[in-house]
């Protein structure tokens, strides 16, 4: 391996570089549209449907090449969506698309102050 082919990343299998391409979209959704934006998205995507996918049915991993074309799916929906100026919130976990809003949990503060201590008896 020579120096320039050490600065490019090199998956061990399928899920590594699904990982991979996962943490890559998560840093560039956000981000404003531009031509070189695209062109970057559109050879990741190009990279899970032939590259990856391929590479899953010849690991013997059938259901991670349905995965990797979902999430080729996914991804092409966020490029119409930023096409088209609409937002487009969430984040890619877990290879497909999760909602940008967690569960809240609420705890009831005052009917926590409200109840009586419990008394333990001091055993002897």
């Amino acid at each position: 391996m020579t120096d320039s082919d050490s600065r490019y990343y090199q998956p061990k299998n399928t899920k590594d570089a699904m990982r991979y391409v996962e943490g890559l979209f998560n840093k560039y959704k956000d981000a404003p549209l531009t031509d070189a934006l695209m062109q970057y998205h559109r050879k990741l995507v190009y990279y899970l449907r032939t590259n990856v996918a391929s590479e899953a049915v010849e690991e013997g991993y059938p259901d991670r090449q349905k995965k990797a074309l979902a999430m080729a799916d996914v991804m092409d929906q966020w490029l119409q969506a930023k096409l088209l100026g609409k937002p487009f919130t969430g984040k890619m976990q877990g290879f497909k698309m999760t909602s940008g809003q967690r569960t809240k949990y609420h705890v009831d503060q005052g009917r926590r102050k409200n109840r009586q201590k419990t008394i333990r008896k001091g055993r002897r």
